[in-house]
């Protein structure tokens, strides 16, 4: 008995060490790039990206895409028709590969929505598919699926700004399609256009490419139909402080009473991710998802998004409806001249994959793209 109380004693001192070694194995570059992307988490394993149809999708409404980035990577994509183009197809379901010219008009006809996933994973993983066949019956709308550089079948290697490029490729790729290849950039008009055909939407680590993308697209003038952002962080940096790798590790949490320290391990981190930043000058209307049984990334998350958002323009009457068994919608309007409504739905349910594809979750896309 006196033995295993002596060595109960050293347990806390154990967990101490090891909660020590895992921060300074964090601050490596390498560690730290799998701890954040799990790009090497390729689920589901072995995927036939050529043949969508076996992960849940109709017959011949995919076509299997490559999209190269200005570094020279280049990134696997999917594009899912509209159902209205879809349906229209003689014979319907259509029996045989559809032609590339039948995707094309489909860019030109109908708004895209371009989806960023979380990290893990790739394009085929249910739930994105659940998303992808929402976004495309739904709100009839295009949708490019697209897996960052060093995962899935992408080449290359993961990092905030590599990721800020596939991003931007995915987005240029859609822009270009839908005058089909004319030189839009010498058209203000016409490129203004463009953007408010595409819809850009991220989930979890998506949240942050599609923040900078929109901060990226924003120092030039320019901006998206609108900014989906589901289950969204604020930075990296915050999130580090309230997140657990694995669910039962906390990362930088415990050191909240040692702010030294706590800022010494923020001067270690590769890939901030500053969403808020990002966002701080887009234009476009702005919807945040998140459910209060997220286990991953806590709904403070969007609150302080919401707020940070909201201080602009401190005057407008921020609207709140209360939906029992379903949620809290809360909104402004920031006025058309300055990027129009931002949304809040904080949510009784979903988790943390399980709402960007829910009936109404798609009903707040529609108003939000204006749809």
């Amino acid at each position: 008995m006196a033995s295993l109380l002596k060595k109960a004693h050293y347990l806390p001192t154990g967990l101490v060490g090891l909660y020590g070694l895992i921060l300074v194995l964090l601050t490596l570059p390498p560690i730290q790039r799998e701890a954040l992307f799990l790009h090497h988490v390729r689920f589901p394993f072995f995927a036939d990206f050529s043949n969508p149809e076996r992960y849940g999708l109709a017959p011949f409404k995919t076509r299997n895409l490559k999209l190269e980035t200005s570094d020279g990577e280049s990134i696997g994509a999917w594009h899912v028709l509209p159902r209205s183009i879809y349906t229209s197809t003689n014979p319907f379901p259509p029996q045989s590969p559809l032609g590339e010219e039948v995707f094309d008009q489909a860019l030109k006809d109908r708004p895209t929505l371009i989806y960023f996933h979380g990290n893990a994973g790739n394009r085929a993983i249910a739930h994105s598919v659940r998303a992808y066949s929402g976004f495309s019956n739904y709100l009839d709308c295009n949708v490019l699926a697209v897996d960052y550089r060093g995962f899935a079948d992408s080449s290359g290697t993961p990092s905030e700004a590599g990721l800020l490029s596939d991003a931007r490729a995915a987005y240029d790729f859609v822009h270009g399609k839908i005058f089909s290849g004319k030189s839009a950039g010498a058209n203000p008009q016409s490129t203004r256009e463009a953007d408010q055909q595409i819809i850009v939407a991220g989930h979890s680590l998506g949240t942050g490419v599609v923040s900078a993308l929109a901060g990226r697209l924003a120092s030039e003038g320019r901006s998206p139909r609108a900014i989906v952002l589901i289950s969204p962080f604020t930075s990296l940096k915050e999130l580090l402080t309230s997140y657990k790798l694995f669910r039962f590790i906390p990362i930088l949490g415990p050191l909240s009473s040692f702010p030294k320290a706590q800022r010494w391990f923020h001067s270690f981190i590769y890939h901030p991710f500053d969403s808020k930043t990002a966002l701080t000058n887009t234009t476009s209307p702005i919807l945040l998802l998140h459910a209060i049984n997220d286990m991953s990334i806590p709904p403070s998350h969007s609150a302080d998004l919401f707020t940070f958002l909201s201080r602009p323009h401190a005057t407008k009457l921020v609207e709140e409806t209360t939906y029992e068994g379903w949620g809290i919608v809360r909104s402004f309007d920031r006025g058309s001249e300055k990027g129009g409504e931002v949304v809040w739905w904080e949510g009784r349910k979903g988790g943390h994959n399980n709402l960007g594809w829910a009936e109404g979750s798609l009903d707040l896309i529609k108003r939000i793209a204006r749809l």
